[in-house]
């Protein structure tokens, strides 16, 4: 692994090649991060860098925080962190109002471009941002919105459907490329692709922390959009299991006009969908917290980046608090100190989530 530092123009202007730790914490359903504790050497550096490059990897850090700190016995530190490229997103705002219909991998492509890539106002381009490959992902949306970050759109309209998006770094073509992407099934109930089971029946997980909290939990949303009193446009978005309790929350959508940008009325069926697309997005803010934080063996039977990665859906089972669980993949935390790595693999996350307790039988 090569950490190069690079300006703000994306030009090379040294390299980390001694740290003490680097934290690299890649997220599917929010910004990921990093942290680098190096010498006091590389402060200087590090202080007029913009982003940090690992040639191993295509995320990009962008250095947000740098210090310069002494301890009570002398030894000096350099320290960085940041969020990765997908921050970047994060300083653009949805100008005007934005309708969408279609592909939902269509549409979120075009809203970058829109509003980072290729805008009306020139000086809005994000630099070196292009559009990156497509990945073919299915689904429709329909969807306008108004002032919203982003970022946080993008990553609203893709907790709705299991996808996300991220900002991947050419280093060779000095180049920043947005591209919407989807984790594989690697359950064991299907046969597309090979399995991933995480079990301690198999030795690959360690240091289990198993977390269920429904105390914010919601499942159903009336979303009320323009108009007044009884001519109000009102839907609603059920997204309760069979046999669920139901638990609802009030959406004001009144944001979402009925007139596109040209003044022409949007036609209700899809001024509606509209609607339930704002409710599906609330609702994600309101989802069961059911996660299972486990250290992962990188030398057992599961390699990281091929036979399971950031996104994938995976089987877990706990044979000594039986649980079983199916799971996607969240966060990946990798921790490199000594010349060793760490893993360390967050299944689930605020989504609702089929968790069963297992039969205990008997061997005989």
């Amino acid at each position: 692994m090569r950490l190069i530092v690079l300006d703000s123009n994306f030009d090379t202007i040294g390299g980390v090649p001694l740290f003490s730790t680097l934290i690299w914490v890649r997220r599917y359903e929010k910004l990921g991060y990093f942290e680098l504790y190096t010498s006091k050497d590389y402060f200087s550096l590090l202080d007029s860098g913009r982003y940090l490059y690992r040639n191993d990897a295509d995320a990009l850090g962008v250095i947000d925080e740098v210090n310069y700190a002494q301890d009570k016995k002398g030894n000096k530190e350099a320290y960085a962190k940041g969020n990765f490229a997908e921050a970047l997103l994060t300083d653009r705002v949805i100008s005007s109002t934005a309708v969408m219909k279609g592909n939902v991998e269509t549409s979120m492509r075009w809203l970058v471009n829109r509003e980072a890539i290729s805008p009306s106002d020139a000086d809005r381009a994000i630099q070196r941002l292009v559009l990156g490959d497509v990945s073919g992902i299915a689904g429709e949306l329909d969807m306008q919105a108004t002032g919203d970050n982003l970022s946080e759109k993008l990553y609203d309209i893709g907790n709705t459907r299991g996808i996300s998006h991220r900002v991947r770094y050419d280093y060779l073509k000095n180049r920043l490329l947005f591209e919407v992407w989807q984790g594989k099934d690697r359950r064991d109930s299907q046969t597309a692709n090979s399995w991933a089971i995480f079990s301690n029946s198999f030795c690959n997980i360690k240091d289990v922390v198993y977390s269920r909290n429904g105390s914010s939990y919601k499942n159903f949303a009336y979303v009320a959009g323009a108009g007044e009193g009884a001519e109000r446009v009102v839907v609603t978005v059920d997204l309760r299991q069979p046999g669920e309790e139901r638990k609802e929350i009030w959406v004001d959508a009144r944001d979402i006009q009925q007139e596109d940008s040209d003044g022409n009325a949007i036609p209700l069926d899809i001024y509606r969908a509209q609607l339930a697309q704002r409710g599906m997005e609330k609702l994600a803010e309101y989802r069961k917290v059911e996660t299972i934080n486990s250290s992962i063996d990188p030398k057992a039977n599961l390699v990281y980046k091929k036979d399971f990665d950031l996104g994938d859906y995976c089987t877990y089972v706990n044979t000594e608090v039986m649980i079983s669980a199916d799971k996607r993949i969240t966060e990946v935390m990798e921790t490199y100190e000594g010349g060793a790595m760490g893993l360390e693999v967050t299944f689930g996350t605020g989504e609702v989530s089929t968790v069963q307790q297992m039969i205990k039988r008997e061997v005989k």
